[in-house]
């Protein structure tokens, strides 16, 4: 299977790599000051700044729109309740990714106590909300959510194979474009480990794609 399929499921949804202006810095770093100082407005802004982020990363560790919503709702809490102890000589959104980390760690753990035996990837009611978003477009914006829809499933149904550290990896380093050196800083780690980790996932996606298209050619 040519390596572009495998890559294609990588970037399904995916950013561009992050790049900060200095502008952008100064305002976040003007936002963390603020809020660290207890301006709830600044905190309020912050979070608006930077809820896509989370959510977005969430949603990849944990599979399920409703968990990854549920996430970011804790992990915000948990930057409220620990912003002033933030340095602000570190890089915020890695010690952001930090959290997100952790907090999907502990879902993931309390929902594999609820589930027992079952794939807790599994997003129960994922056509149900589709089919209800379906109704308010037109055919054309319909079918084209439905593949995007179906694209995202596929993402998720991916990243499922991975473990919990090289899911990390892969979506830090190839979903939200950052550094080696900045996903080793993040899950404190080693530039090599997280290389490894990085090619095992991407190995293992791989692998998936090659069995998706040797099922789909059987029945076709």
């Amino acid at each position: 299977m040519p390596c572009e399929i495998a890559q294609s499921l990588l970037m399904t949804d995916a950013h561009a790599p992050h790049i900060e202006t200095d502008e952008r810095q100064t305002g976040l770093a003007l936002l963390i000051a603020r809020a660290r100082a207890g301006d709830t407005a600044a905190f309020e802004d912050l979070m608006i700044a930077t809820q896509h982020k989370v959510v977005a990363t969430a949603w990849r560790m944990l599979g399920d729109r409703e968990d990854a919503r549920d996430a970011a709702q804790e992990v915000f809490l948990r930057v409220f309740k620990y912003l002033e102890r933030y340095d602000p000589a570190q890089d915020f959104h890695g010690w952001l990714y930090r959290i997100t980390l952790n907090v999907c760690h502990d879902a993931a753990r309390r929902r594999r106590k609820i589930d027992e035996g079952s794939d807790w990837f599994d997003a129960p009611g994922h056509d149900e909300r589709a089919a209800e978003g379906l109704q308010t477009t037109t055919q054309m914006d319909a079918e084209e959510l439905l593949l995007r829809e179906q694209q995202r499933a596929l993402v998720t149904r991916a990243l499922a194979t991975l473990s919990e550290k090289e899911r990390a990896a892969i979506v830090l380093r190839d979903l939200e474009g950052l550094s080696t050196e900045e996903v080793a800083r993040i899950l404190k780690s080693r530039p090599v480990t997280v290389r490894s980790q990085v090619s095992s996932a991407r190995a293992k996606l791989k692998l998936y794609c090659d069995r998706l298209l040797r099922k789909g050619a059987r029945h076709a």
